[in-house]
């Protein structure tokens, strides 16, 4: 049958032509048409025969396109395609003369686009060739969109067609059109997506039991008996494995008697459009999803147009051999490469199953009733003619599986009552009221009301609240009744039975048609009591509680909790009295609550036991309370936020005591307050979650009594703690009554001083208390860890220093303040009675005007507050004004811009010639327009893309946009006019020269992107190329080989969605940096397959350069780490990078660290060993919240991605507690906002343990939970308690970056006393500073070269230092142990059991933690009883007394900074000498000098090359601060020379400030340098001439000592 027989919807046509497909005929049936349709008959509507050739002679026209006997006559197609998109060039047919073109060319028009068809015909102007033209209706491929599909002229003046059509379904077509014969088509390369991969196509679902159809095929098939059908697209690939297993289910399934008539069928939806359209258009099919692979089934006694849908679902199992020899099996978020893959069958079986019974069963009798009501729980049936049986069939549809439809015609089961009727046999429902008859509307059937009213009636009337039956209620999506009733309470047993006699009569009332009035009803016991905290109650819960919900459990959705009287624990008991009065007063209410006429419910704490507000005293605030006397107080109000658990409580609560005082004479302010972990705080105020910080905010006063506050509240944000001045001041800024602030500081001073004081000696007793307590917990805690070895960990993280340093502040703040009021009574009592008495009536005096002034103030205000509303009326009319004449604006605007488009379309744009050359750093490009206008010139130079948009002067338009090869610098780019050479005297612009700065810096093999898209346009100017510029070795060929993949971005997109891990090494062609390491990487890639657990890597390779965007999302650029990207299935935005590696077994490790989730989910204890077991260490989360909503899993989740491979991570979500999981450790601290307070909102602080498996320890992690920290505490505790350090694991320490602490012993005596005792001491050090420090053992001997920089000698051991990290350049610390002989250092280390050495130890690690350590540098030693001589000596420096003997010295100094292997050594020592011998009667001047070969030198010395001979600096005196080195710049000169330059360099220096005559010194050092040196250099000559003797004495004896023993015996003659 044709489309208008199968009931399809008309297909939506655009184009010129708007006429309608005439109808399909039989063949030989007349035709009655003009001869302008004759073609169109022939071509389309089926007339043929005599007809066609009658009507052909009679218009005097040739036989057209597609009719019989005349010359085939094909159009010329040319396409390509995108993704999304088909570009078409139609053009006219070749070869062959078209009817009444006379040689003219012909033209192209396109009549309509459809979305299976093109329509187009061919021909010439005129009305003969109009009537005679060719028509042909073509049929695509597959389907297009008709939104954005269009049609224009074709360039180049053919007179064809260029259509763009965009694809219903973006993919790859195979082919233009469904049958090619009708047309002439060739590729237009140039238009074709060069980079769209080809498409694996599938066959469909094939064998015996499963038919081929079509869509006839299907039509007729499904009217005989049931159909299961798989619909597929060749070419989506993602549904293969359910095929499969459809296959196997047509054969399993079918095979059984029960479903023996069933027909298992597969359709080819591309072949087949019209099954496409009518079924799986708007279902998402197309999307072509893994998930959501549907069969159809078909049933003959229901519309074809209406099938069902079910699923295939697999099930995945592994055989228990391949269990036992896999290691892995069992790891979170592990998948076994051994499983097999199994078809659901039985769930297949019970789903189709339950579709097989008929939709309506015919009732014939009420004996044919009572059997349908014995084999099914609920029956509906629907009788009488009234009664639309389709629409009710449809309805049940929805009910499938709940309910068994049937009918029955009039008079069937109720004699002589033909009344249509709906009624409903549920099992659910009481004896007494079924049938349940449904009392909506039958004609039209209100279908939506009737499943509601199923749904509910086939529920229990009270169901008990469980967590399944939560989702099942959610899922009706109906509101919830909820009864709370303890069960367990035998004093008030009348009570509850009452309740839920009134509760049931409720719930019964409430199922009516109506979907306003529908409720399901749940019951709750005691356990569930802490729900009623979302409901506005608190401890102690009332028993019976009474409550709508639309959303159980917590977090969002609004609840409801009946207003019961004040106090509820007693008024529910007389309130459920009466169950009859009950009900009726519930369902008001609940009418109301349906209504959206109650507020939503909140947490409240129990009203105060003083809730009527007395002035002068401070009014206490819950949330039930909060909306009258605070948001709609005509007063203004200061409320504080507080939290009852905050520090310093007694001096809060006295300061807004006193000010509450304060206030008392003023009747238009009040001071309130309202504790907030007990009370739902409006987010007005803006008040972080579970914050324990006291805010204050002065609300403003309402217009009327009964309305509320019309502006938002102001927070005080002055200095804390607040003052009741600074409150004062902050109230009167901003309150609109009038009120006197001196007044009301000077009252508050006098108030304060009897108030305060006591507050702050209550508050001491309290601090002193907590001191005892924790002072008594610390006793305990040091027995305890004596006696069964436990560590206090409030010790351990350092934090009792901290609250002795808080204690001490406290005391000194307290004594000042005692001191303060102290003084302040001294000066009240000095004041004379008769002063105070005559303050006292002069404040009365001025209390009675400022009344007076205060009523004429409160009237002002009232007409303030009319004249307020009456400008707030005015504002919001001209808003609306405003509004509308903005709208009329942008209409014009837009209208403007459509019109401005619709021109700029009507001109047809022309591509420049430009031309293009390089340098290595920048690009050239000279863009061609001839007699360019200036004032239209437009040029757009991105980063990856060059725009030129230009008109000459005769507005012909020029445009050139092309996408870059690679990326360029926006900034650094620039472009000129260029000028044309005609006529130099008036040159006149004719193009534009550009200059793009490169990103990177390297010889492009192109410029466009596309080169193909510009190549006509496009020559290369070799004037402006860099001719020197040499070739880049073109890597063509990127690593390759057995199972390594060459992607694209969308294909490595989905590579990743597909695979569990792929790894892709990015890499540019013209990088030469990582030849080496792509080879192993190709290793890895090919030795995967056999590693276990490997084998569902992908190893992939990405061109950077054709992949440049995704190359520069992830910041690839060429460098020596060539990096390696591991992208996961569960973390595809977040891909790991890791450098590449010199041996592919590295790389093998990089994915096994990778392999598991980033964190574990642990859902039960089996779980939970095994992530605290299979790691050296696991750091596990116990989350309030659950796993979407919890605000601190991101911070934990970005710790876990930074210890990838060092430790294993796992999350607990939920509010679960450690000993849930046999833990023995305290579980999560209460919320602030209450127990339940972490479900559904924003969760509290998380608890985090680390745990040893190997030291069987667990640390908590207590610090400030933000990110650096949390980071630090894991590394630190990733590693072991205490180890030894070798160069094998200080990778480890240099990647974590973590600070060591090191222990150096005695590596040639290791069973030394003093090495068990340092490691014992060692030991308690890592306990102290476990998660800030790592601790490790060296060995003198072996790691000697590391105590350099830390200034320790290795012949004085054990001996300890801290290093920052272990980076070279890192800082290094130094512990000096002021111990010189072996015994001191053995006592060192024994004193009182290591007491002393672990005191300054601890310290020494305290001071480095709090950085107030110095750094420690390589220096020198000096004999212990070297001491300077003063003047007229070279005072010794090392670096380790530096500052005492240069810096911080009264004399200005002369340093010479010398290396001890320079030549003439001795020689230059003496010159020294002899400059302080000379200089020995200046006062104030020292001559110094330091070996830069084993000392420190600081950088402002300058001193970068230690091999340096010598170099002398000056230094003034001056504070240490202040002193900056001057450099000696005297050249280089013989040894008896320099004395004399030194001391006129000390002379020019020193003579501002010192009066001393140079000359006598010079004459003096001049002759005995040379004297001395002279001498000195005859010793040098004799002493190299001995050494040079005694060398070639001891070779001589070596030599025969050789001959003695043989060794040369058997050397070849000569």
């Amino acid at each position: 049958p044709g489309e208008a027989e199968r009931g399809h919807r008309r297909q939506r046509q655009i184009g010129p032509s708007r006429q309608a497909r005439p109808p399909m005929r039989a063949a030989g049936a007349p035709c009655p048409m003009a001869s302008f349709w004759v073609a169109l008959a022939v071509a389309s509507s089926g007339c043929l025969g005599p007809t066609t050739e009658a009507a052909a002679a009679a218009s005097k026209s040739p036989p057209l396109a597609g009719a019989p006997g005349a010359q085939p006559l094909r159009p010329v197609l040319r396409w390509g395609q995108t993704n999304t998109t088909v570009f078409v060039t139609a053009e006219a047919p070749r070869g062959v003369a078209l009817p009444g073109c006379d040689g003219a060319p012909p033209v192209v028009a396109v009549e309509a686009i459809q979305e299976a068809h093109i329509v187009i015909t061919a021909g010439c102007s005129g009305a003969e060739a109009e009537r005679q033209r060719p028509r042909w209706r073509l049929e695509l491929r597959e389907d297009v969109s008709l939104e954005g599909s269009r049609s224009e002229s074709a360039h180049g003046g053919s007179g064809g067609q260029f259509l763009v059509l965009h694809k219903f379904i973006p993919h790859r077509w195979d082919r233009l059109l469904m049958d090619e014969r009708e047309a002439s088509v060739t590729k237009d390369w140039r238009r074709e997506q060069t980079d769209l991969p080809d498409e694996d196509e599938v066959p469909l679902p094939k064998t015996q039991s499963v038919r081929q159809l079509t869509y006839d095929g299907l039509l007729s098939l499904a009217k005989e008996r049931i159909v299961v059908v798989a619909m597929r697209y060749p070419w989506c690939t993602l549904c293969e494995e359910k095929d499969k297993a459809f296959v196997k289910a047509s054969k399993v399934v079918g095979g059984q008697e029960a479903f023996a008539d069933v027909a298992w069928a597969a359709l080819d939806l591309r072949e087949e459009k019209g099954a496409a359209r009518a079924f799986c258009r708007d279902d998402g099919l197309h999307l072509c999803l893994r998930e959501d692979c549907p069969l159809y089934v078909f049933k003959p006694d229901e519309p074809f147009e209406e099938p069902y849908r079910i699923q295939m679902h697999l099930l995945y199992e592994m055989d228990e051999m391949a269990m036992m020899s896999d290691p892995m099996m069992g790891a979170p978020g592990y998948k076994p490469k051994n499983q097999n893959v199994k078809p659901n069958f039985e769930r297949f079986e019970r789903e189709l199953a339950r579709l097989l019974p008929p939709a309506l069963t015919q009732l014939r009798s009420e004996e044919a009733l009572e059997d349908l009501r014995a084999s099914t729980d609920n029956v509906l049936v629907a009788s009488g003619s009234g009664v639309d049986l389709a629409e009710f069939r449809r309805t049940g549809r929805a009910l499938k599986g709940l309910v068994t439809l049937a009918w029955a015609e009039a008079g069937v089961l109720d004699a002589g009552d033909a009344a249509p009727s709906i009624r409903l046999w549920a099992a659910e429902a009481p004896a007494a009221r079924r049938p349940l008859a449904f009392e909506g509307a039958l004609a039209p059937l209100a279908a939506e009301d009737l499943r509601h009213w199923a749904r509910v009636h086939i529920q229990p009337l009270v169901q008990n609240y469980t967590w399944d039956l939560k989702d099942k209620l959610q899922g009706i999506g109906l509101p919830v009744a909820v009864l709370w009733a303890n069960f367990s309470d035998v004093n008030s047993t009348n009570t509850t039975e009452r309740a839920l006699s009134a509760f049931r009569a409720l719930c019964d009332k409430r199922r009516g048609t109506n979907g306003s009035r529908h409720l399901l009803c749940t019951l709750k016991d005691e356990s569930y009591a802490y729900y009623q905290r979302e409901y506005g109650t608190h401890e102690p819960y009332p028993y019976p509680y009474f409550g709508i919900a639309w959303k159980l459990g917590f977090g969002a959705g609004d609840r409801f909790g009946y207003p019961f009287k004040e106090p509820v624990n007693q008024t529910v008991h007389s309130f459920f009295r009466s169950a009859k009065r009950a009900t009726k007063d519930m369902g008001a209410w609940a009418d109301r609550v349906l209504a959206g006429r109650v507020p939503v419910s909140h947490e409240s704490a129990n009203l105060p036991a003083q809730p009527n507000w007395i002035r002068g005293t401070v009014q206490e605030v819950v949330w039930k309370t909060y909306q009258k006397e605070v948001n709609g107080s005509t007063a203004d109000v200061l409320i504080e936020l507080y939290d009852d658990q905050r520090k310093k409580a007694h001096v809060a609560e006295a300061t807004v005591r006193v000010l509450a005082a304060t206030l008392k004479d003023y009747a238009n302010l009040k001071v309130a307050r309202m504790e907030v972990s007990q009370n739902f705080i409006p987010p007005v105020f803006g008040r972080k979650q579970f914050s324990k910080d006291t805010e204050y905010y002065w609300v403003p006063p309402s217009i009327a009594a009964d309305e509320l506050t019309p502006e938002d509240p102001v927070r005080y944000t002055g200095e804390m703690p607040a003052t009741p001045g600074s409150l004062l001041r902050f109230l009167k800024k901003h309150s609109l009554s009038h009120w006197s602030l001196k007044e009301g500081l000077e009252t508050a001073d006098d108030i304060s001083t009897e108030v305060m004081g006591q507050a702050n000696m209550d508050q001491r007793v309290v601090d002193r208390a907590d001191e005892d307590k924790q002072n008594m917990i610390k006793k305990m805690m040091t027995t305890l860890k004596k006696e069964k070895g436990l560590v206090d960990v409030g010790e351990m993280m350092g934090l009792k220093k901290a609250a002795d340093t808080m204690a001490v502040d406290k005391e000194a703040e307290q004594a000042q303040k005692e001191a303060k009021a102290k003084t302040k009574k001294l000066k009240l009592k000095v004041e004379d009675k008769e002063t105070q008495e005559k303050r006292r009536e002069e404040r009365r005096l001025k209390l009675q005007k400022e009344e007076e002034k205060s009523r004429d103030m409160n009237r002002k205000d009232k007409e303030k507050r009319k004249k307020r509303r009456q400008e707030e009326k005015l504002k919001k009319e001209d808003r609306k004004r405003k509004e509308a004449e903005e709208k009329a604006r942008e209409a014009a605007e837009r209208e403007r811009k459509r019109k401005k488009l619709e021109e700029e379309r009507a001109k047809l744009p022309t591509v420049p010639l430009f031309s293009w050359g390089q340098s290595k750093e920048s690009l050239r490009i000279s863009v061609n327009v001839p007699n360019l206008r200036v004032d239209d010139l437009s040029v757009v130079l991105a980063d990856d893309r060059v725009n030129i948009s230009a008109r000459d002067v005769r507005n012909r338009l020029y445009t050139l946009d092309f996408d870059l090869r690679e990326f360029v610098v926006p900034s650094n780019s620039s472009y000129t006019l260029r000028y044309s050479e005609e006529n130099p005297l008036n040159p006149k612009p004719d193009g534009v020269n550009i200059n793009l700065q490169k990103t990177v810096v390297h010889r492009w093999d192109r410029l466009a992107h596309n080169l193909s898209a510009v190549k006509q346009y496009m020559r290369k100017d070799w004037v402006q190329d860099d001719g020197e510029l040499e070739e880049e070795k073109e890597e063509a060929e990127l690593p390759s080989g057995p199972n390594l993949k060459k992607v694209t971005a969308a294909a490595l997109g989905e590579l990743t969605a597909m695979h569990p891990m792929v790894l892709a090494a990015f890499r540019l062609p013209w990088c030469q940096k990582c030849g080496e390491k792509d080879r192993e990487f190709m290793k890895a890639a090919r030795m995967s397959k056999e590693k276990d657990h490997l084998g569902s890597v992908v190893f992939a390779v990405v061109d950077a350069r054709e992949e440049k965007y995704l190359a520069r999302r992830h910041n690839y650029s060429c460098s020596d780490r060539c990096e390696l990207f591991i992208f996961k299935q569960d973390e595809i935005e977040e891909p790991y990078i890791v450098p590449g590696r010199r041996y592919a077994e590295e790389i093998q490790i990089d994915c096994y660290k990778h392999l598991l989730p980033v964190v574990n989910i642990v859902e039960d204890k089996g779980t939970f060993d095994r992530v605290t077991s299979a790691f050296d260490t696991a750091i596990v989360g116990f989350f309030r919240g659950p796993r979407g909503e919890d605000t601190w899993y991101p911070q934990f989740r970005a710790v876990a991605r930074q210890l990838r491979g060092h430790a294993l991570f796992g999350a607990i979500f939920g509010g679960q507690q450690p000993r849930d999981y046999g833990i023995d450790h305290d579980g999560l601290a209460p919320s602030a906002g209450g127990d339940g307070e972490g479900e559904g909102g924003a969760a509290g602080r998380p608890l985090i343990l680390l745990f040893k498996p190997k030291e069987n320890r667990h640390v908590e992690f207590t610090g400030e939970l933000v990110l650096d920290k949390l980071t630090h505490f894991s590394k630190v505790l990733s590693l072991p308690l205490l180890s030894t350090y070798d160069f094998e694991t200080r990778q480890k320490y240099q990647e974590l970056k973590v600070p060591l602490g090191m222990l150096w012993l005695d590596g040639e005596n290791e069973d030394a006393v003093e090495n068990t005792q340092a490691k014992v001491v060692l030991r308690r050090l890592a306990l102290r500073f476990s998660g800030h420090l790592v601790f490790v053992m060296l060995n003198n001997t072996r790691d000697a070269m590391l105590m350099r920089p830390m200034a320790l000698d290795p012949r004085r051991v054990p001996t300890f230092g801290i290093s920052a990290t272990d980076e070279p350049d890192s800082a290094k610390f130094g512990f000096d142990l002021q111990v010189r002989g072996r015994a001191e250092r053995s006592a060192f280390w024994a004193d009182d059991g290591g007491e002393r050495a672990f005191g300054r130890l601890e310290a020494f690690c305290t001071a480095f933690l709090e950085g107030t350590l110095e750094a420690s540098h390589e220096s020198a030693e000096l004999p212990p009883t070297y001491r300077w001589q003063g003047p007229g000596i070279v005072d010794e420096v090392v670096w380790r007394g530096f500052r005492e003997a240069v810096y911080r010295t009264e004399h200005d100094v002369l340093l010479e900074l010398y290396n001890p292997f320079r030549p003439q050594h001795r020689s230059y020592i003496t010159v020294l000498d002899l400059v302080a011998e000379a200089l020995k009667d200046v006062m104030n001047l020292k001559v110094a000098r330091m070996d830069t070969q084993n000392n420190y030198v600081l950088p402002e010395f300058g001193v970068t090359d230690k091999e340096k001979a010598s170099t002398f600096f000056f230094l003034g005196a001056a504070p240490e601060r202040q002193r900056r080195p001057k450099r000696f710049a005297g050249k280089g000169s013989k040894a008896e020379a320099l004395p004399e330059k030194l001391i006129r360099f000390l002379h020019r220096e020193t003579r501002g400030h010192a009066t001393w005559d140079p000359e006598e010194r010079v004459a003096w050092v001049s002759r005995e340098a040379t004297r001395r040196i002279k001498r000195l250099r005859a010793l040098e000559k004799d002493y190299e001439k001995k050494m040079q003797d005694e060398w070639m004495q001891k070779e001589m004896e070596e030599f025969e000592r050789y001959k003695r023993l043989g060794k040369f015996d058997n050397l070849p003659p000569m």
